[in-house]
């Protein structure tokens, strides 16, 4: 049994952990695309930006918020109880760069930052007291002063009347608000507290508890006079109403113009609507109520110019031609009935459509309506209308029924659809899209979809379909198939498909790809080599899916595959093997399935997201090498899995891995071993976690809490967290807390031990830190020096202690001026003759550059540094200068000489601090620009660096 230690560990981690962040409540994201799938993602993937934290169960904001990272950009709170103190947001300013903020909860009081930053860069606010029904919020005058850059403000379930009259002003960059469900009865409560906010371009105000609209009189601040709210520069405005009784004239004045009225309309609404001040509806949504004939909404739209209406009735809907007159403005309608309490069957005269020659856009949802007459009347085609959904009481589908639509783009037919004779869809040329998904359709001819020739999208999922062979080739457009439940004679036990004859060459173009046989066997043949040009998304479904041709080129061009069958196979093998391109890869299977090698998943080496539903890796026979070689897997998901224990072997190559998100039906362990190879891995998500009590899980919890490379996130139907996680003991009963087993059963004296040992490895550590801030500048001349005089101590040295009279240190660009004036002067010059080192020319073939500066100084008496501006930039001229101080500094001998060849400016001077702390110090020679000179400098140069006479 492993015995961990958990006081090193976490040391270590301590040490260890500097790129992360980890919170007892709250999730930290570094990319909103992170977000998918997570638990918290409802509230964050509609605005998140940046670094994102989503924290839940707080109970005190100001004292949970600490310990996050202070540069996120979004922060997603959930309280835990429906009331809760005051909250200031002065809390917040902690967060400089915080953009959006989402907070749920109800608070009795809200208080402004109370200082002059605020929250500089917030420009989205979101308030949410959905919890408490209408929260009493008392939020004063001025609160949102200070978030300068708020550009953004929606508050929900607060009550209204509990805050400051002028809560909303001095907020100078306030673009769009919306209040939802504010409690209130009137109007007036939501405009008079926005009047002042001059900057409001966009409003939505739902309030489902006012049931008459007046007149808006508010009162004008410090004063006794009243004013009615204009909003100047409002652009688009929502109101969102319940059951209205009653409309007051002049009671919208205030908005002229309205992007949606939402309300349970009647007669008198839609004659007191005109006059409460509205010139103009772009959309008209009626909830349902009382029947209302369709002329008289018409008369609404002609008088409010409105585009676009929405209405759900109970009532039976009576549509003809001459209903219409008013509404040839419409560009939208959708009419929608539930015919629960009125059965009887509608009157719907399609003709109407040609009256209304601007509706690009028609949904009708009537289960009572048993006509669909749309061309018979018409003499001419229908040009204007671009999109069509239709839920109506309709079995079959005539030749030519759509033929006038001739600029038809999208068509949705849901219902009771069983039939459809050859021709039906003749004339829709232009047709793209065509949804007849949740219908009763069987058979599929040849000439069924005769004349779709741009129909790109075809979705007949869930009909029992009995397949004909070329129902598809002849649309050539045709990019993304949905077909199925596919069914069979009952004679036939498996449902078989050979893809090219019911597709043709079209096979070839297809990007997605969906069958299912539901749950039947389902056998698929290629039945030729074509193969996609296009990245095709394959996704099958049935009870077993089987190959026959499984060597295809055609499976190759599968990057995204998702399989929902007990069994996937090629004969007896694991099928996806054969899929070599895919890149996505969901398999959903069945635990109680029988269990089939899947081990050549390790092949599919082009991997990136690997998603297993309901795979018993347990009865794998190689389960620990089952996710080898996937070194390019960014994402892997065990869902609903069974797996003896999460261990090193089987992520050792899952070095690219990022998400990792574990929901394992049994008791399973995690061992020590399984994060070592995960370097990459940012999001570790246990859902529902469920370990035994053993020792070789006692890291587990110390790792979660302090990696911050690795953003741990437990998952449960109930709050859990690391400290209340429960195991099961050996006896299969007992489920103690986890951490108190550990520290019961998985602790020694070795603990101790390994503390000190660590400790003092990390003492020792800080002094070296120490000693090399502290004179780490002499640390590579002392090594140097060290080895020059191991060096010379060695060394057999027949001409005496020095082989050179002078080491010469200069530019590669100054050489010139040492072979035609340097070694004349010095080397030719005698007795006696003066022997100089020279790079260039004295330096040994093949040794290390270092080692032979070195070698050459403590080979010579003097070193003669020639300065030049192309000295100062050589960073070797600055190696060899740096070891010669430190030579001059240990022998305290006169052995370093300076010749300037130009005037260098003290400027360039004071950045190289040795050169200016030797200039200030030693004598030194400058080369004379007088030729008449030059005979004095050689002869004063030569004596000092000539040797001794006893030499």
């Amino acid at each position: 049994m492993r015995v961990v230690s958990s006081k090193p560990v976490l040391l270590l981690l301590w040490i260890q952990s500097v790129y992360g962040w980890m919170h007892s409540k709250c999730n930290i994201y570094d990319n909103p695309e992170n977000i998918e799938d997570m638990p918290d993602s409802d509230c964050l993937q509609g605005y998140s930006k940046g670094l994102t934290a989503s924290c839940q169960y707080f109970t005190d904001i100001e004292e949970d918020l600490h310990g996050l990272p202070q540069n996120i950009n979004t922060l997603c709170i959930s309280m835990t109880t429906d009331k809760n103190g005051i909250m200031s947001l002065d809390f917040f300013s902690q967060f400089h760069d915080l953009e959006y903020l989402y907070i749920n909860g109800c608070f009795s009081q809200i208080l402004p930052t109370g200082n002059s930053q605020g929250l500089p860069n917030l420009h989205y606010m979101e308030l949410s007291g959905q919890y408490a029904g209408c929260c009493d919020c008392h939020i004063g005058p001025h609160t949102f002063r200070d978030v300068v850059k708020l550009s953004k403000l929606i508050i929900s379930d607060f009550r209204l009347s509990a805050m400051a009259p002028d809560v909303f002003n001095g907020i100078p960059h306030l673009l769009t608000v919306s209040i939802g469900n504010s409690c209130v009865k009137d109007l007036s409560e939501i405009l008079c507290r926005l009047m002042y906010v001059k900057s409001l371009t966009n409003l939505v105000v739902e309030a489902q508890e006012i049931q008459t609209l007046n007149q808006s009189n508010c009162p004008i601040l410090n004063t006794n006079e009243s004013m009615t709210p204009v909003f100047n520069n409002l652009m688009r405005c929502s109101l969102k109403f319940g059951k209205i009784t009653h409309i007051e004239e002049g009671a919208l004045d205030c908005f002229k113009n309205l992007e949606l009225f939402e309300s349970y309309l009647n007669k008198e609404l839609l004659l007191q609507l005109p006059l409460s001040g509205i010139k103009q509806i772009h959309l008209l949504r009626n909830l349902g109520s009382e029947h209302i004939d369709f002329k008289s909404i018409c008369n609404l739209v002609f008088l409010l110019s409105i585009k676009r209406i929405d209405f759900n009735t109970n009532y039976p809907i009576s549509l003809s031609m001459y209903h219409v007159d008013l509404c040839v403005g419409l560009e939208s309608i959708v009419l929608t009935r539930d015919y629960t309490f009125y059965p009887s069957i509608s009157q719907i005269k399609w003709n109407f459509i040609s009256t209304l020659k601007n509706v690009a856009y028609l949904s009708v949802y009537d289960r009572t309506e048993n006509s669909l007459d749309l061309c018979s009347f018409q003499k001419q085609p229908i040009t204007w209308l671009n999109k069509l959904v239709l839920y109506l009481n309709i079995n079959i589908f005539f030749s030519n029924q759509f033929s006038c639509l001739v600029n038809l783009l999208d068509l949705k037919y849901k219902s009771k659809l069983s039939n459809i004779e050859d021709f039906a869809f003749l004339g829709l040329r232009l047709l793209e899209y065509l949804d007849l998904s949740n219908n009763n359709i069987t058979h599929i001819h040849a000439n069924t979809f005769y004349g779709l020739y741009s129909l790109t999208w075809l979705d007949l999922r869930e009909n029992p379909l009995i397949h004909n062979t070329e129902s598809f080739t002849h649309l050539t457009s045709l990019r993304e198939v949905f077909l199925g439940k596919l069914n069979s004679p009952l004679r036939e036990p498996v449902i078989k498909l050979n893809l090219t004859l019911i597709f043709g060459d079209i096979l070839s173009q297809l990007t997605h790809l969906y069958i299912t046989s539901s749950m039947r066997p389902m056998y698929l043949i290629i039945g030729s080599n074509i193969e996609s040009k296009q990245n095709m998304s394959l996704i099958l479904k049935g009870q077993t899916v089987s190959f026959e041709d499984c060597e295809r080129p055609f499976f190759k061009s599968v990057i995204h595959l998702d399989v929902d069958a007990e069994e996937f196979l090629c004969g007896s093998e694991f099928m996806g093997k054969y899929f070599k391109s895919v890149e996505t890869f969901v398999y959903r299977s069945k635990l109680s399935a029988k269990s089939y090698d899947m081990t050549t998943i390790n092949q599919l080496i082009q991997l990136q997201k690997l998603t297993l539903y309901s795979v018993d890796l347990i009865q794998q026979p190689s389960a620990d090498i089952i996710f080898h070689n996937l070194t390019k897997l960014e994402v892997l998901k065990l869902l609903d899995c069974k797996i003896y224990s999460m261990e090193g072997s089987l992520t050792k190559d899952l070095k690219s891995l990022k998400r990792l998100h574990l929901r394992i039906k049994n008791i399973y362990n995690v061992l020590y071993s399984f994060p070592e190879s995960l370097s990459g891995l940012k999001y570790l998500l246990f859902n529902e976690l469920h370990l035994f009590c053993s020792c070789d899980n006692a890291w587990l919890i110390a790792w979660a809490k302090r990696n911050r490379q690795v953003e741990v996130i437990l998952i449960s139907i109930r709050y859990i967290i690391w400290d209340n996680l429960t195991c099961l003991s050996d006896n299969g009963i007992d489920t103690p807390n986890f951490v108190k087993y550990t520290e019961a059963n998985c602790t020694t004296e070795i603990d101790f031990i390994l503390f000190t040992v660590t400790g003092l490895g990390v003492l020792f550590f800080m002094l070296v830190v120490f000693l090399h801030n502290l004179s780490g500048h002499y640390l590579l001349p002392l090594y140097h020096i060290t080895l020059g005089w191991l060096s010379e101590a060695m060394r057999s040295n027949t001409r005496g202690r020095y082989d050179y009279d002078t080491f010469v240190s200069y530019s590669g660009k100054d050489e010139l001026w040492v072979v035609e004036e340097l070694l004349p002067n010095l080397e030719q010059r005698g007795p006696p003759f003066l022997n100089l080192c020279l790079h260039s020319r004295d330096f040994q073939l093949g040794k290390d550059i270092v080692e032979n500066i070195t070698d050459s100084l403590y080979r010579s008496r003097h070193t003669l540094c020639l300065v030049s501006r192309h000295y100062l930039h050589s960073n070797w001229c600055s190696l060899e200068l740096k070891l010669a101080t430190a030579r001059l500094q240990v022998e305290q001998r006169d052995i370093l000489l300076l010749v300037f060849l130009e005037k260098i400016p003290p400027r360039w001077l004071s950045a190289h601090h040795r050169l200016a702390r030797l200039v200030k110090t030693r004598t030194y020679l400058d080369w004379p620009q007088d030729p008449h000179q030059h005979q004095a400098f050689w002869d004063r140069l030569w004596e000092k660096l000539k040797p001794p006479t006893d030499v």
